[in-house]
């Protein structure tokens, strides 16, 4: 029995971060717009995904997201904020990332150095008070924005494991995720489109919390479009669909 056992783990393919499949499906100037929705029903905001002028002599590529909720969400939680990240413009790993939340009127920060080796450090502040938190580091990392445009880069076939730590909502966790088979259609007010989807879930790397599934969307087209994602927060399940795509003008050629 034993010998079957290993023989069967050594033939699991390892989970880990794959590498980048070619040139990166998007380019800067390029603005994808969300609508945001709690329970498949009620609107609750929207948000932005952009890429940025390169900085550092073009070795970092800032990556922004900016949130806000509706008038009628307001009523149970008002959000808004921002959250960048730098990554590598030639790998796609992230160097920063730094998020900044006003909820309720409460400002909630973080701010992450990923490019430095040891346990991930992320310095937080919530209203008055600030403070580090800390947690080892287990696999690649990456922040959520990052995560996003670097699934974009990959090849997403049948069967791919997926399985790094995170940074997102203020907090550290570890990532182990799989591609689905088959494909899907996925309709949204951007258009129709022909997807792949991520089956995730993300657990609190410091063992508390329940574990939070997560499904990302990605069109199999030519710009491999983050087209829809669905996750758990404390309202419950939360939407984000893509409802408009602005792309940068394709330059001249030569």
């Amino acid at each position: 029995m034993l010998p079957a056992v290993l023989a069967l783990a050594l033939a699991a393919p390892e989970c880990g971060l794959p590498p980048l499949a070619d040139a990166p499906p998007f380019r800067v100037g390029e603005t994808l717009a969300y609508d945001l929705d709690v329970l498949g029903v009620v609107k609750a905001g929207t948000a932005t995904l952009s890429v940025e002028p390169p900085i550092s002599r073009g070795t970092l590529l800032p990556l922004r997201a900016r949130v806000r909720n509706i008038s009628v969400f307001a009523k149970a939680r008002h959000v808004k904020g921002y959250a960048l990240s730098w990554v590598d413009a030639r790998t796609l790993r992230p160097q920063r990332y730094l998020d900044d939340v006003e909820e309720d009127g409460v400002r909630k920060s973080t701010d992450t150095r990923l490019d430095r080796p040891g346990p991930i450090t992320m310095e937080w502040r919530l209203g008055e008070r600030r403070g580090t938190t800390t947690a080892p580091r287990e696999r690649e990392v990456l922040d959520l924005l990052s995560a996003i445009y670097y699934l974009r880069a990959i090849r997403l076939e049948p069967g791919t494991r997926l399985c790094f730590d995170l940074v997102a909502n203020r907090r550290i966790w570890r990532l182990d995720g799989e591609v689905a088979p088959g494909h899907e259609k996925v309709d949204s007010a951007a258009g129709s489109f022909d997807t792949v989807r991520v089956d995730a879930v993300l657990t609190r790397a410091d063992g508390t919390g329940a574990r939070r599934p997560v499904h990302f969307w990605y069109s199999r087209g030519e710009h491999r479009l983050p087209v829809a994602a669905v996750s758990e927060i404390d309202l419950g399940p939360v939407r984000a669909m893509l409802a408009r795509v602005s792309a940068p003008a394709t330059p001249p050629a030569k």
